[in-house]
C-alpha cells in the first residue's frame, strides 16, 4: 500500500513540476534574448555596428527568428559589411517571402556595394509587390543609370520628380540621365534648378560643368 502510495506521489510530482521547470527554462531564455537585444540597441547607439551583430548573432542561437535576420542585416550594412547584409536580407526574404520590409533592405546593401545588375532585380522584386514604393524606384532609377541604361533611368527620375517636385536627388539624377543621352541643354536647365536653390549642391555644380 505505502509503496503504491509513493508511486503515485512521484507522478503528480512529475506532472505539476514538469512542466513549470520547462516553463521556468523558456522565461529563463526568452529574458536572455530580450537582453541580447536591448545591449545591441545599446550598441548601436554608440556606432559600435560590429559589437551590436554579434549580440544578435548570439541571440540567434537561441531565437533564430525573422527579427533576429533582419536585425543583423541592418547592423551588417551599418557596419559596412555589404556582402554579409545582403547574404541576410536574402535570408530574411526567405522568411517572409510576401513582405516588402525584407525586398526594400536588400537594395540597401546593394546600392552601397555597387551592385547594380542585382540591384535592378532587387529593385523590381519590390515594385512587383509594390509598385508605387518611392525607394525602390529611386534605386532602380540609380542601378539603370550605371547599368548605362539612359532613357530608362530618365524615365523613372521623371515620374519621381513629377511627385516629389522639391527633391533634388531627383532632379539631378534626371539630369544627368540626359546628359548622358546628349540632351544637355535639358540637363543644363534642370541643374540650374538645383543650383538656384542650393548653390552648393556637388552634384549639379560638376554636371554644369561638363561641356
Amino acid at each position: 500500500m505505502n509503496t503504491r502510495m509513493f508511486r503515485i506521489v512521484g507522478l503528480a510530482l512529475i506532472v505539476v513540476i514538469g512542466p513549470s521547470t520547462v516553463l521556468h527554462a523558456q522565461n529563463q531564455a526568452d529574458l536572455k534574448v530580450a537582453t541580447l537585444f536591448r545591449e545591441s540597441y545599446a550598441l548601436e547607439a554608440k556606432g559600435d555596428y560590429g559589437a551590436a551583430a554579434a549580440k544578435v548573432r548570439e541571440a540567434r542561437q537561441a531565437s533564430n527568428s525573422y527579427f533576429a535576420v533582419v536585425r543583423l542585416a541592418w547592423l551588417q550594412y551599418l557596419a559596412g559589411d555589404y556582402t554579409s547584409s545582403a547574404s541576410s536580407y536574402t535570408e530574411a526574404v526567405a522568411l517572409e517571402p510576401k513582405a516588402i520590409e525584407p525586398k526594400v533592405g536588400l537594395t540597401l546593401p546593394l546600392l552601397a556595394g555597387k551592385k547594380w545588375k542585382e540591384l535592378d532585380r532587387a529593385c523590381r522584386d519590390v515594385l512587383a509587390l509594390d509598385p508605387m514604393n518611392v525607394s525602390a524606384q529611386a534605386r532602380l532609377a540609380q542601378a539603370l543609370y550605371w547599368n548605362s541604361n539612359y532613357a530608362d533611368s530618365a524615365a523613372t527620375y521623371q515620374k519621381l520628380t513629377a511627385a516629389y517636385p522639391s527633391n533634388l536627388d531627383y532632379k539631378t539624377g534626371l539630369g544627368w540621365a540626359l546628359l548622358k543621352q546628349g540632351r544637355t541643354a535639358d540637363a543644363r536647365q534642370l541643374f540650374q534648378v538645383v543650383l538656384a536653390v542650393s548653390p552648393d549642391n556637388p552634384s549639379a555644380k560638376e554636371g554644369m560643368a561638363v561641356k
